[in-house]
């Protein structure tokens, strides 16, 4: 029996979509922000494309002037331009192969679910509400660790901050949390509150890592030999003089 819902179109996507209440058991991961999907939704009208997204993100606007890049407008995208089909979040540092806002000017990355995030928020354990900072609250080169897992929050990264009591947090909630069994019926934020995304991100993310690695090596190969052949060049230039 054909659905009574109405069909939609999306720019994102070339297949209309229609409206859908995602259940936890289903496990669905949002094709917009990559995070798990649960509750209302759309999803693609075809039975073999495997297309959801949430209705927040189906929503979005396609321009967001943000007071973390007061500049220039970031600008809706729905995949990365860059040739790696993936970006790093200017926000939080993750990488992200789905929906981001972006400048092109300055080459600036913006999970969607990052641009969303509250000026304050509350952490468990800690009594003071805590204030969304978009660079280090510390200045001439003091480094600034996570009160939750004491790691380095780098100088551009956004943080949560209590400046009363000098205590911060990295953006999302990294908490050390037992992970949670699939289908046991958990939250639809927790790969959200545990501090991680999908696996198919962390796998982008070594891919990155790895490719920018050999890209190093690379350059220092081309750097040597380089300079193997301006010695060659002078030694050879030394005899003539002689």
């Amino acid at each position: 029996m054909a659905s009574s819902k109405p069909a939609v179109r999306h720019p994102s996507h070339n297949h209309p979509l229609r409206g859908h209440k995602a259940q936890a058991e289903e496990e669905i991961i949002c094709s917009g922000c990559d995070l798990d999907l649960i509750g209302a939704a759309f999803k693609c009208t075809k039975s073999e494309c495997d297309y959801f997204l949430h209705k927040s993100c189906f929503e979005l606007p396609r321009e967001n002037r943000h007071k973390s890049h007061p500049e220039h407008p970031l600008t809706l995208l729905y995949s990365p331009t860059y040739e790696s089909s993936a970006f790093a979040c200017d926000a939080c540092g993750e990488y992200g192969s789905g929906f981001s806002y972006n400048c092109s000017i300055c080459k600036y990355d913006v999970h969607v679910g990052c641009v969303s995030m509250p000026e304050t928020v509350e952490r468990q354990g800690y009594a003071h509400l805590l204030t969304l900072l978009y660079r280090s609250p510390y200045q001439n080169g003091l480094f600034f660790n996570c009160d939750e897992c004491h790691d380095n929050v780098p100088d551009n990264l956004w943080s949560y901050y209590c400046k009363k009591c000098d205590y911060g947090t990295h953006l999302h909630s990294c908490a050390v949390e037992e992970e949670p069994k699939r289908g046991g019926g958990g939250s639809g934020n927790t790969s959200r509150n545990s501090g991680g995304r999908s696996s198919a991100a962390s796998d982008l993310s070594a891919m990155l890592k790895a490719q920018r690695e050999m890209e190093r090596m690379q350059i220092e190969l081309d750097m040597a030999m380089q300079s193997a052949k301006i010695a060659k060049k002078s030694r050879k230039h030394m005899l003539k003089m002689i």
